[in-house]
C-alpha cells in the first residue's frame, strides 16, 4: 500500500498539471516578459511580476475552457482530467477562482492599467469559452487577439509599451494562421456540429489560402524589428526559427487532415521560437 502512494500522487500532480496546461502557461508567461523587455522593461521582479499574473490567468482560462468542454471531451478526449472524472468539475471551479484572484491581484499590483487589462483579458476568456470558441472563425480571431493581448499586457508595465506592437503582431497573425490551418485538420467535426470556420464554410482549399496569407504575412514582419535595433541574435531566431518552419508548414499543408496535423504541430515552433527572438533580442 505504502509504495503505491507516490504513484498515485504524481499522478494526482500530473493531471492538475494537465488541466492547467502547465505548458501553455510558460509559454503565455513568455509572452508577458518578452512584451515587458521589448517596451524596454529594465526591473527583473516587475517583469516577473506581470508575467506571473498573466501565467495565473492563463491557468484559470484554461480551467475554464476545459469546464465548458467536458460534454464534448467526454467524446472526443476522454482521457482529460474532467470527463475521466480524476478531477471533479467542482473541485477544477473551486481550485480556478484562487488562481483567477491571484492574477489580477498582481496585475493591479504592479500597475491600475495592467489590473484592468487582465479583467477584460479574464472577461474575454470566459467569453470564448462559453459562447465564442463554438462560432468559428470569431473564436479563432479572439485567442490570436488574446495572444497578441498578452503581449501587450506585459509591455503596458514596460516605459516604452508601444514597442510591443510588432512582437504583438507576430503573435496574432502566428496564431490565427495557425487556427484556420486547425479547421482544415478539424473539418469532419466541425461540420457535423454546424461550426462556422473557413474551411467549413469556404472549403479546405479556401482555408489553406486564407493561413498561408497570414502566415507569409509573418516572413514579411521578420526584417522590420532589424530597423528598429534588434540585431544578429533577434536575426537568427526570427528567420530560423520562425520564417524557416512557417516555409515547412506550409509545404507540408494540404486539404486533407493528416497533411493539415501535421502542419498545425509544426507552427508550434514559429510562436514560441518568434517570442525568443524579440526576448534575446531586446536583452542584447
Amino acid at each position: 500500500m505504502k509504495s503505491s502512494l507516490p504513484g498515485a500522487l504524481f499522478q494526482r500532480v500530473a493531471d492538475w498539471l494537465r488541466l492547467l496546461r502547465a505548458g501553455n502557461c510558460a509559454v503565455v508567461s513568455l509572452g508577458a516578459y518578452t512584451g515587458y523587455v521589448a517596451g524596454r522593461g529594465g526591473s527583473l521582479p516587475q517583469g516577473v511580476l506581470v508575467a506571473a499574473s498573466a501565467a495565473l490567468v492563463a491557468a484559470w482560462g484554461n480551467i475554464v475552457n476545459d469546464y465548458f468542454d467536458l460534454e464534448s471531451d467526454a467524446i472526443s478526449k476522454p482521457w482529460r482530467p474532467l470527463p475521466s472524472r480524476r478531477i471533479s468539475p467542482g473541485s477544477a471551479v473551486s481550485a480556478s477562482l484562487p488562481l483567477l484572484a491571484a492574477g489580477l491581484a498582481l496585475g493591479f499590483l504592479v500597475s491600475p492599467l495592467c489590473g484592468f487589462t487582465a479583467v477584460l483579458a479574464s472577461a474575454l476568456l470566459f467569453l470564448y469559452s462559453w459562447r465564442v470558441k463554438a462560432l468559428g472563425l470569431p473564436g479563432n480571431v479572439l485567442i490570436a487577439f488574446l495572444a497578441a493581448l498578452n503581449v501587450v499586457y506585459g509591455a503596458l508595465a514596460s516605459p516604452e509599451p508601444w514597442r510591443s506592437l510588432l512582437p504583438s503582431a507576430y503573435a496574432f497573425l502566428i496564431i490565427l494562421g495557425r487556427e484556420v490551418l486547425k479547421g482544415v485538420e478539424d473539418l469532419e467535426g466541425d461540420a457535423a456540429r454546424g461550426v462556422k470556420t473557413v474551411a467549413s464554410t469556404l472549403g479546405a482549399r479556401a482555408a489553406l489560402r486564407v493561413s498561408a496569407v497570414l502566415l507569409l504575412a509573418v516572413v514579411a514582419l521578420s526584417p522590420l524589428p532589424l530597423l528598429s535595433g534588434y540585431g544578429a541574435l533577434y536575426a537568427l531566431f526570427a528567420f530560423g526559427g520562425v520564417d524557416a518552419p512557417i516555409a515547412l508548414a506550409l509545404l507540408k499543408a494540404g486539404p486533407e487532415p493528416r497533411r493539415a496535423w501535421i502542419a498545425t504541430r509544426i507552427l508550434k515552433v514559429p510562436l514560441l521560437m518568434g517570442l525568443l527572438a524579440f526576448l534575446v533580442g531586446g536583452l542584447a
